[in-house]
């Protein structure tokens, strides 16, 4: 019942940050625009407003999804990767070498191909951070955010040396892929790419896993006790590591996805900060699997109503991020509340057991 009760106050308080996030917003609407009127009913009904618009709000979610699922993986066995961004590049690289080097193969299996080289690479770059911190106990904060330079660095080298087509003048990028490689859409009224399609059959396989598998199991027993779990004969650390994998691995997915979806080859500095944007995501889906999708499209939603309203009234997109920063801020806020009353109510719960057992002992 408490569980239950606890779920139900998490769903209230972030729909209430949402609000007070969006109202906020409003308000520097009305003090800054000459229209406001105009700008609130293009940022609100805007990406509602052409089947385009829309499209536009379920592409901008694809990699979003992957990345928020991600972290919310590794955010579940309580290691705090902040390490997405750079995974996503260097998945992305991996992927798009498979897709530009590897010759003669049928579509039915380069295309597999190129998705599981994407997960490989995200997979073995995140497996760096997650070694140094079961080895060393490294702290993973400052790893994972290291790393991102690493792999953002190490791969806008390559594709401004080693792979830049040498047609592309002054962009640095690869080669660009073959047409039957790259994820078509739906219909050419609503060009939504096939990758949202990935990104939910990821989303269903990793449900599965946390919660219908034994590795899922104890990657949440880790998450919510690694004491309790070690106790238990887990092998702690490993788990970690997997943890840390199985997130770089859905990170280098949504990398691939968004560059075959979209770009068309890779690019130099490809991503839009999606890496980090899937820390927001998993903070509102609160690690749920499920809720990451609500999250990413009602973020995705945001940029794009942001990106309306500036070409249709005298606000600047960038308030938009000024909702996304106070919407993280209030959410935040309420996480760190209901840690705290749950902390209360199971002291109260603990000194009721130890009043319980004092009575029946002077029984």
């Amino acid at each position: 019942m408490n569980h239950k009760r606890f779920l139900y106050l998490d769903v209230i308080g972030i729909a209430a940050s949402i609000v007070l996030a969006v109202v906020v917003g409003f308000i520097i609407i009305m003090m800054v625009s000459d229209e406001p009127l105009q700008a609130i009913s293009s940022f609100l009904l805007g990406p509602f407003s052409t089947p385009f618009n829309l499209s536009t709000v379920f592409n901008k979610a694809v990699p979003l999804i992957f990345t928020g699922l991600a972290l919310a993986v590794v955010f579940q066995s309580n290691v705090f990767s902040m390490g997405a961004e750079g995974q996503l590049y260097v998945g992305g690289f991996t992927g798009a070498l498979a897709a530009a080097y590897i010759p003669g193969l049928p579509v039915w299996i380069h295309l597999p191909v190129i998705l599981l080289c994407a997960l490989a690479g995200g997979a073995m770059f995140g497996a760096i951070p997650g070694f140094l911190k079961s080895k060393w106990n490294a702290n993973e904060i400052v790893t994972t955010l290291m790393l991102n330079y690493v792999g953002i660095i190490s791969t806008s080298y390559l594709v401004n040396n080693w792979f830049k087509d040498p047609g592309s003048g002054g962009f640095a990028r690869m080669q660009y892929f073959e047409k039957n490689l790259l994820l078509r859409k739906i219909s050419d009224s609503f060009p939504v790419h096939y990758g949202f399609f990935i990104a939910l059959l990821s989303v269903v396989v990793i449900s599965v896993m946390l919660y219908k598998t034994r590795l899922g199991y104890e990657l949440r027993l880790v998450g919510k006790n690694e004491a309790f779990a070690r106790y238990g004969g887990i092998k702690t650390k490993r788990l970690i590591i997997y943890s840390v994998m199985i997130s770089g691995a859905l990170a280098g997915l949504g990398g691939i996805v968004e560059i075959l979806g979209v770009h068309g080859t890779y690019k130099d500095n490809f991503s839009a900060n999606l890496g980090f944007d899937g820390i927001i995501i998993a903070l509102l889906a609160r690690n749920n699997p499920v809720a990451v999708v609500i999250a990413a499209l009602f973020y995705a939603y945001l940029q794009v109503g942001g990106q309306i309203m500036q070409a249709e009234s005298d606000v600047s997109r960038e308030l938009a991020v000024i909702i996304q920063v106070l919407l993280v801020l209030f959410v935040s806020a309420q996480a760190v509340f209901n840690y705290f009353k749950q902390r209360a109510v199971l002291k109260h719960s603990q000194s009721h057991a130890t009043k319980g057992g004092k009575k029946d002992h002077v029984a």
